[in-house]
């Protein structure tokens, strides 16, 4: 049997998982989940399970292609190169190095997609893109509280918590490593509740589950405070620990209680209820989900959860507080990034629905990225890269935002390259994967790729190298005990309650945000994709979508099952099929993400923290003959 060798997925994901790969006979390869990870459970999923598929995908680019006109010509890469540093450095010498914008996507967390910025560091500056589509506003809320995002440890909660609430997390699908630990942590009498806004495959797991209206989480949690603070169900100590309490327990004070509970959809016995699980199950671990922060209040929602947190002893007792997410990147070497003279940061979700920037954008660089599809508001994107006068696109395959661009250039994939490392935003291991694989002939990484670049434009710029002094910086990085073959342990400090900082807790009450005509949309991931990627899934995309609606909803249509519908956003429409759902509620529809043209329904705004606010989405379902419900 062939060597395995050890590999990382680079999937945005929590669990991070580990590979051992394995070629097989006729050039294929076998890959399956590393036996040596502590949290794998001899698990991979289906994202993971595809790589291979993905390397040997037909449609895979191959060579580099120059657009001309509504066709493409096949370059060589000293042809792509030239083109490329020509047109950099022409809009560099009219409009200054801020007119170069570039924009890295998050389907890989590799360690070396860090240097990539160095070659436009390089260059005198450039443009670059802040927040995230996905945990940018939750975090800013964790931060509002603490000052920072507080880490708290899987083995914490497996060892200490006695209830864990998974609240708007769908665990089972999105973040299976998790639940080996739930296990173990009912195996020793603990407790498993969801808050959600309809049913899942996790609320079916767990001990006991509530539905709430979407959107309405951080007025829930503001209730359960007032609910705590009243049953006296408050730690002891609770008031020295923050900065704030009196301006808190006012705020407190003037909640609207009827119009709190009319957002959420719960009853004063259900709030009752939840409140009375909660101070039984202390030490309680909240896991938040990633929709839940999808609002434009999505930071004063985690600042919400994290004063429930704090009530709670959260603070105090080892076990408790909010698990949400960290910094992955956090062992990589500072060391080896350059500082750029100058550098102009425009939001990740919204910076191409803004007015005229000064410089504006001349070229645009997009590697691995794929905003086209990605990024809410898709129509406001297409319209503003008609407006840039170069674009280029590295990638694997011609994505929506590669047939946007002017120079499309194939990159390989991280089982095609190495050394490379990762670590997660969940737990505190770091994995080092190696190449397994040889790419195609003519594909370059993107570290050649980047490098050919500068030295075109006269700089010695070589990011393999840089990439070879990071891994070696790493071996050598005394904060890692090594596990296995790829696989290290860092002792990573633990600082959920362990600052001396006071917490600020929340002090306004939240704006609402109703939807009092049509639908509120609400995307939600899915086992086989991740963030709107579906490189190499199942071609799901030759059928319609569903969209999933309540039966009192589908009544209300009056159209049948299976029937096809247009859905139509303050921006765009597209085609799906109806589905009524018992397991959603009323008042909103339920998407996969990920689906062709969903996105032309989703609004370009960027909420505090600049996150994505993706559920912000007011949409009519119609007949084909434009009979709309409310119009």
């Amino acid at each position: 049997m062939e060597k395995a060798i050890p590999s990382v997925c680079p999937y945005d994901c929590p669990d991070a998982c580990p590979f051992v790969v394995r070629q097989e006979k006729g050039g294929s390869l076998s890959i399956g989940p590393n036996p040596e990870f502590p949290l794998g459970g001899g698990f991979i999923c289906p994202k993971g399970s595809r790589w291979d598929h993905v390397r040997r995908h037909p449609s895979r680019l191959k060579t580099p292609l120059r657009r001309n006109g509504s066709s493409w010509d096949r370059i060589s890469w000293d042809d792509a190169w030239s083109l490329w540093a020509n047109r950099t450095e022409d809009s560099i010498s009219r409009l200054g190095p801020l007119s170069i914008f570039f924009s890295r996507g998050y389907g890989s967390l590799n360690f070396s997609k860090n240097l990539l910025g160095n070659v436009f560091a390089d260059l005198g500056g450039y443009t670059t893109t802040i927040g995230s589509l996905c945990g940018a506003a939750g975090g800013a809320g964790l931060k509002k509280t603490f000052g920072s995002t507080p880490v708290m440890l899987p083995e914490t909660l497996v060892s200490f918590s006695r209830g864990v609430l998974l609240w708007g997390r769908n665990a089972v699908e999105t973040n299976t490593h998790l639940l080996p630990l739930l296990k173990r942590l009912r195996n020793r009498g603990g407790k498993v509740a969801a808050i959600e806004i309809r049913e899942t495959a996790t609320t079916r797991s767990a001990d006991i589950w509530w539905r709430v209206r979407p959107g309405s989480d951080g007025w829930l949690a503001l209730l359960l405070c007032a609910r705590l603070l009243e049953t006296d169900s408050v730690s002891d100590s609770w008031r020295n620990k923050v900065s704030n309490p009196e301006a808190f327990e006012a705020m407190l004070s003037r909640l609207d209680r009827r119009t709190a509970l009319e957002s959420t959809g719960l009853s004063e016995n259900e709030i009752d209820e939840i409140s009375a699980w909660m101070t039984e199950n202390r030490p309680l671990a909240l896991y938040p989900g990633y929709g839940i922060q999808r609002y434009l209040a999505g930071s004063d929602t985690f600042q919400a959860l994290a004063a429930l947190s704090v009530l709670l002893g959260g603070l105090e007792e080892r076990g408790g507080g909010v698990v949400f997410g960290k910094d992955e990147m956090a062992l990589f070497p500072g060391s080896l990034l350059r500082t750029s003279p100058v550098r102009r940061k425009i939001p990740v979700s919204s910076w191409y629905s803004y007015g005229e920037i000064s410089p504006p954008l001349g070229v645009a660089v997009f590697c691995g990225a794929n905003p086209a599809k990605q990024s809410p508001g898709s129509g406001n994107f297409a319209e503003a890269m008609a407006r840039i006068p170069f674009k280029v696109c590295v990638d694997l395959f011609m994505t929506e935002t590669a047939r946007m661009s002017d120079l499309v250039l194939p990159a390989s994939m991280f089982l095609e390259d190495g050394p490379d490392w990762r670590g997660s935003w969940w737990h505190q291991y770091v994995f080092r994967g190696v190449r397994a694989v040889d790419p195609p002939a003519g594909v370059l990484s993107d570290l050649e790729i980047f490098s050919g670049l500068a030295r075109k434009m006269g700089y010695d710029t070589d990011l393999g190298r840089e990439r070879n002094e990071m891994d070696r910086i790493l071996l050598g990085d005394q904060r890692l005990k090594q596990i296995s073959e790829g696989i290290y342990s860092w002792n990573e400090p633990e600082t959920w309650g362990g600052g001396s900082a006071l917490a600020r807790m929340p002090e306004e009450i939240p704006e609402g945000s109703p939807f009092s005509r049509g639908y509120r949309m609400v995307t939600v991931h899915a086992a086989g994709y991740i963030n709107g990627q579906i490189t190499g899934a199942p071609e799901e995309d030759q059928h319609l979508p569903e969209v999933a609606v309540s039966p009192g909803d589908f009544a209300d249509l009056g159209l049948s099952d299976r029937s096809m519908v247009i859905i139509r956003g303050d921006n765009g429409h597209m085609e799906a099929v109806l589905r009524s759902d018992p397991d959603v509620g009323d008042g909103f529809c339920v998407l996969r993400q990920g689906i062709s043209g969903i996105n032309s329904l989703t609004l370009s705004k960027t909420s505090p923290g600049y996150g994505a606010p993706f559920h912000e989405n007011n949409v009519f379902i119609s007949e084909a003959d434009g009979k709309r419900k409310n119009a």
